[in-house]
């Protein structure tokens, strides 16, 4: 478990460091994959010796790369909780959705919701994670919930386009991104996962874990972590997770601007039909404040988690409205998150077992649930 605000100060160090050369680096990085930078070098011209002591200057202060596993090819489904928790029970609530051990991430919020949490649960435990948090309503400690079942998470890095390097400023043509938006044919389209197939091992999940963690580990740092041979760890990554594309998607942390003047929200978007949620979505890669975006399952909606600078959240919400009333968007609302509060861990590898696949205990997480509850009810 890592506390996020460590790695908004990483993000504070990697910001001031967004000058024409790292621009070129980073943006390279995220095409190519964050391990090759020989072939960074190759691509932007930048000698690689440049390449090699920018970047590992910027490591120094923490992790720039991690992955994002591919969920459904794990067998999980990804699943985000919204609760909003009886007065004086926040922790407990906390504690509560991190009893099953099947979160990725929580969040506060301001608003309606007092939290928002992500939850990689076993496809097949699907109704006894939903009967957990059932359950945890009528304890009493929370006093509405709300439950979102998305595809993977696809994360997106900003389009550096829309950046002078000098002034440091970025550029918001919003007219010119609505415009995009509702006249341009859609040139990538999200869709639902087509079936949550068990594609790993336990040694697939242990390696996974580590590149959550940092994913411009070597396979010689992995090897020892993991517990088998160099070419063992070569093995699952080229033969099995690549393949798969359970390693394809990686979150950099390059942020726009400063946390001090931005605001986090995830926010839900719903489509009048496919074909305009397709056209939002192809878009997205020049929104640089999009950080990334999961499809609702079974639906024309997108979750979609933004970063946008404080003057311009007023404007994204009238942009939402210019995209109703264009007849793209069906309705929009946004849950503000409090970046100091997130918590996040890695992939729960412990509740895998190569013979008998992935575990859930949901008689024991109801006991743990109302010992939780007896406690704060005292």
């Amino acid at each position: 478990m890592r506390l996020d605000e460590q790695y908004l100060a990483i993000e504070q160090k990697i910001l001031k460091n967004l000058d024409s050369m790292n621009i070129k680096i980073f943006s390279a990085m995220w095409k190519l994959g964050p391990r090759n930078l020989l072939e960074v070098s190759r691509q932007t011209g930048i000698p690689f010796t440049s390449v090699y002591h920018r970047v590992e200057r910027i490591e120094r202060e923490g992790e720039l790369a991690y992955l994002v596993a591919k969920l459904s090819k794990l067998g999980m489904m990804r699943v985000v909780v919204l609760a909003t928790a009886r007065l004086g029970c926040e922790e407990a609530v906390t504690q509560a959705l991190r009893t099953p051990n099947l979160w990725q991430a929580i969040n506060s919020c301001e608003g309606t919701f007092t939290h928002d949490s992500v939850h990689a649960v076993p496809a097949q435990f699907i109704n006894e994670f939903r009967e957990y948090i059932h359950q945890l309503s009528k304890s009493g400690l929370i006093r509405r919930y709300k439950i979102i079942l998305t595809g993977d998470y696809i994360p997106n890095f900003p389009d550096f386009n829309y950046y002078d390097p000098v002034a440091h400023e970025w550029t918001f043509p919003w007219d010119h991104w609505f415009a995009e938006i509702v006249s341009a044919d859609p040139k990538t389209t999200i869709d639902d996962p087509h079936g949550y197939e068990v594609l790993v091992d336990k040694k697939d999940l242990l390696i996974i874990k580590e590149l959550e963690i940092n994913a411009r580990r070597s396979f010689a740092e992995l090897a020892p972590k993991v517990g088998i041979s160099l070419h063992g760890v070569k093995y699952h990554f080229d033969k099995k997770l690549v393949p798969a594309g359970i390693v394809q998607n990686i979150q950099f942390n390059v942020v726009p601007y400063p946390k001090e003047v931005t605001a986090f929200h995830e926010i839900m978007l719903e489509f009048n039909s496919e074909l305009d949620m397709d056209k939002f979505y192809s878009a997205i890669p020049q929104l640089f404040f999009v950080i990334g975006a999961s499809k609702v399952l079974g639906r024309n909606a997108v979750l979609l988690r933004t970063y946008i600078l404080e003057s311009q959240l007023s404007r994204l919400l009238t942009f939402f409205s210019q995209l109703a009333k264009a007849g793209i968007l069906q309705s929009y609302s946004a849950v503000r998150k409090d970046l100091k509060s997130r918590i996040v861990q890695t992939i729960s590898f412990e509740l895998f077992d190569d013979e008998r696949g992935w575990t859930f205990n949901l008689e024991k997480c109801l006991e743990e649930l109302s010992k939780l509850r007896m406690a704060y009810a005292k």
